[in-house]
């Protein structure tokens, strides 16, 4: 609906998440420390508080500039979050549990992504795009005040204690948990993210249809980030990242190859599901893998790897490949690169772990 409104290609639609992405990843990258320093629940009600602010900008643009620079704002509030948000996690339950509340939380993401598209489809009958991200803003205030009243600042002294991103950006285990990062990013919010403009612009199927079914295909990542947070604990990381990598780069090569409406939703939903599986056993890893001091900004600089060059470059590339060839080829390209990828989970070597 944005890209007809503002006349805008398919390169410059994708465009608009490279922007958002650009702010989230800088933010990413920088909110460990500020948060070491500010306090980690007061980041993460500031990061709410922007993201109202964001929208509440929305509400006046009418340029494809201007919903550029909004979309990097948002992105810097919404980077607050994360690196934040593990430390809390992680000094609230004990490491054997930590696979387990990790999936939990991340769960969250999962029912988003079921819900988000299910509630544009249902709500624009009623409401422009702009009221309905205006409810969202409304929700980024309120929500935080719960938060405030229940979470706990970490009681040992990670926000004392600092960590260096020279010695970080040393580590071997950083540059290859930020590259799975990229490659679990792109193939699932990046292909998400493109899969709206794929369905009705490619495939000639009516907005709403298509909403629904990416709603209907995300239905079972919100048990799967529970299921694989329990398996990461029970089995290891490891194993779980490789199994939840290869199977995604599968389904993203079915997405791409499978004609038939049925079964296209079938691998849809499959690649949805282990794809979302990767994110509590990667959270997990990078727990594990880095001490205490480093690990709001080791979670940081990794999601921000996968956030820019993921999240952010995959929908543009793919919109531009669409605007040349098709989006098919393009997908197809993001299945294969995921696939081999499986290959850099054996360089995490178990003597990398780092003491909790």
């Amino acid at each position: 609906m944005i890209e007809d409104s503002l006349s805008l290609s398919h390169g410059q639609a994708g465009g608009l998440f490279t922007s958002l992405a650009f702010g989230y990843g800088i933010s990413l990258f920088f909110a460990g420390r500020f948060a070491s320093v500010l306090g980690y629940r007061k980041t993460v009600v500031t990061g709410f508080v922007g993201i109202a602010a964001a929208v509440l900008l929305l509400q006046w643009a009418e340029n494809y500039i201007a919903l550029h620079g909004i979309c990097f704002l948002t992105g810097v509030a919404l980077g607050t979050y994360l690196p934040s948000i593990i430390p809390i996690i992680t000094e609230t339950y004990d490491q054997k549990h930590w696979g387990k509340a990790l999936g939990l939380h991340d769960s969250a993401a999962s029912f988003s992504l079921f819900t988000t598209p299910l509630l544009v489809a249902f709500g624009l009958h009623f409401l422009s795009w702009r009221s309905l991200m205006l409810f969202l803003g409304i929700a980024s205030l309120l929500l935080p005040i719960y938060f405030w009243k229940i979470a706990v600042e970490p009681k040992k002294p990670l926000s004392r204690d600092r960590g260096h991103y020279v010695d970080l950006f040393r580590k071997k285990t950083v540059w290859i948990l930020g590259a799975l990062w990229i490659v679990a990013n792109g193939s699932c919010a990046g292909v998400f993210s493109i899969l709206p403009l794929y369905l009705v612009k490619e495939r000639g199927i009516d907005f709403e249809t298509a909403n629904t079914l990416l709603g209907i295909s995300r239905s079972g990542g919100i048990l799967a980030t529970i299921v694989f947070g329990f398996l990461s604990d029970r089995y290891g990381y490891r194993k779980i990242l490789k199994m939840c990598i290869f199977a995604t780069g599968l389904g993203t090569i079915g997405i791409a190859l499978v004609h038939n409406l049925s079964l296209f939703v079938i691998l849809l939903t499959f690649q949805a599901i282990v794809s979302l599986g990767f994110f509590p056993a990667a959270f997990a890893a990078v727990s594990k893998l880095t001490s205490p001091m480093e690990r709001a900004m080791a979670t940081g600089v990794t999601l921000a790897f996968g956030v820019i060059f993921g999240t952010g470059f995959t929908p543009f590339i793919l919109g531009t490949i669409a605007d040349h060839y098709n989006f098919q080829v393009g997908i197809l390209g993001v299945g294969i690169v995921t696939t081999l990828s499986t290959l850099l989970v054996g360089l995490l070597k178990k003597t990398e772990e780092a003491p909790t």
